[in-house]
């Protein structure tokens, strides 16, 4: 076989910052891919610790790792377009630093890849810690419209670098929502998306959980997505945006709200969190038991 003509360059680019156990975590996920012709490009976003030194330490020998450092912190989105901008791949996807890819990520991805779709993604596990939920676990063509409903792309795809380039890669200026941005602007330029039902990445949030997910700055982010893509939206489409926002604030919802609510899709995840609001205290119960199993649920 010949690798590179059979298995075109698969640029993986990878954002980190002062977690080097993780990272080491993900780069290993990555090196232990059944597809065999790759590249990992490690962006350090001036790590204040020793990152960039363990990492560069461990990894010299492997040419299959590039490494690159910012000389000042510019986020993860910048590091990132730094390393589509300096990959070698037809292709790129991308990994990060707390997250892991499954031994056949990168080959399921490539095998689903069609050129009439503009990327391809998959089903994704959610990892808690003790206990995992896969998530978005069918396949599906995902539309313009069905994206700006809801964000069911993952936040990871594999795509044409070309396409990345000319779109300018990851918005700088969004302090969230940047991966929901960018696959927006994608399928909006090149057609639909295809998500696959094999969930080969693993998103590590047990150490997360106490993140607040409503801060002022992801909210504003919110705002700004929504205005960016305004012109995008059918009526659906923004009143799905504003429930998704009433969630994040953990705002109260009425029955009279969730009907109405629910006369613009999304009925499954409506119902859950109008659920969810009435049995707040076994929601409750419901995430420790995630994040720290059975015996968690007896201690302080």
């Amino acid at each position: 076989m010949n690798v590179k003509q059979d298995w075109p360059l698969i640029s993986v680019y990878m954002p980190t910052f002062n977690r080097v156990q993780m990272a080491i975590r993900a780069i290993d996920s990555v090196l232990v891919q059944d597809y065999p012709n790759f590249e990992l490009l490690v962006v350090d976003d001036a790590s204040t610790d020793d990152t960039w030194q363990k990492l560069t330490d461990k990894y010299s020998n492997d040419h299959r790792v590039r490494f690159f450092r910012q000389p000042q912190g510019k986020g993860a989105c910048a590091a990132r377009n730094r390393a589509i901008n300096d990959a070698r791949g037809d292709f790129v996807t991308g990994i990060d630093d707390d997250d892991e890819f499954l031994p056949h990520r990168l080959s399921s991805l490539y095998r689903a890849y069609d050129p009439q779709y503009s990327c391809v993604c998959s089903g994704y596990i959610w990892d808690y810690g003790s206990m995992q939920k896969t998530l978005f676990a069918h396949d599906e063509v995902v539309t313009l419209s069905s994206l700006l409903d809801l964000h069911t792309l993952s936040n990871q795809a594999l795509v044409k670098r070309e396409r990345m380039l000319q779109l300018q890669g990851f918005d700088e200026g969004l302090a969230a929502f940047q991966d929901y941005d960018m696959w927006v602007r994608v399928v909006a330029e090149f057609g639909p998306a295809r998500r696959i039902s094999d969930a080969s990445y693993k998103v590590n949030v047990g150490h997360e959980l106490g993140r607040i997910t409503n801060s002022p700055k992801r909210l504003d982010a919110h705002k700004q997505f929504v205005a960016k893509h305004r012109p995008l939206m059918s009526e659906r489409n923004l009143q799905n945006q504003m429930f998704y926002r009433l969630m994040m604030e953990k705002q109260p919802l009425s029955l009279l709200e969730l009907l109405r609510q629910c006369r613009y899709g999304l009925q499954k995840l409506k119902w859950r969190y109008y659920l969810k609001q009435k049995m707040a205290r076994l929601s409750s119960l419901r995430i420790r038991l995630f994040s720290k199993g059975f015996a968690g649920l007896f201690k302080k």
